[in-house]
């Protein structure tokens, strides 16, 4: 009986270091200002479907002509996918030169980065996070 309440004790805490990581990976409330949903825009630079969170690369100009370079960190493609767009639709919907206005809440440390809540294309077609903090409806 001891040899088998040692071999439980010693498998729960295997379970509980390893699952620990797991809890600690989504930060957002933490890396960004989920309080204040912004807006910026942009032209398209690049558009990158990749785990575990796909980017949008832009780039914004300000008054004075100088460009800042901005990233909006979005959900995984196959989240992206689940709110009605196939990966070919979203790599036509973001190429690079296409201007797009970017919503999102900023990152707190001022970077030029957010993580994303919506784009809005020239032509007027929204894309919309799926299930973020910031979905807008």
């Amino acid at each position: 009986m001891k040899t088998y309440l040692i071999v439980v004790s010693l498998l729960m805490a295997c379970l509980l270091t390893v699952s620990t990581p797991a809890t600690a990976h989504h930060g957002t409330g933490i890396s960004y200002d989920l309080s204040k949903l912004v807006s910026v825009k942009g032209v398209v630079t690049k558009f990158a479907l990749s785990n575990p969170h796909s980017q949008l690369y832009f780039d914004v100009t300000d008054d004075k002509g100088n460009v800042e370079h901005w990233s909006a960190e979005m959900n995984a493609p196959t989240n992206l996918e689940r709110s009605g767009f196939s990966r070919r639709q979203m790599l036509n919907l973001f190429t690079p030169g296409s201007e797009v206005t970017v919503y999102g809440f900023r990152s707190k440390s001022g970077a030029p980065v957010v993580v994303f809540s919506k784009a809005v294309l020239a032509d007027g077609r929204e894309f919309k996070s799926q299930g973020g903090p910031g979905n807008i409806e």
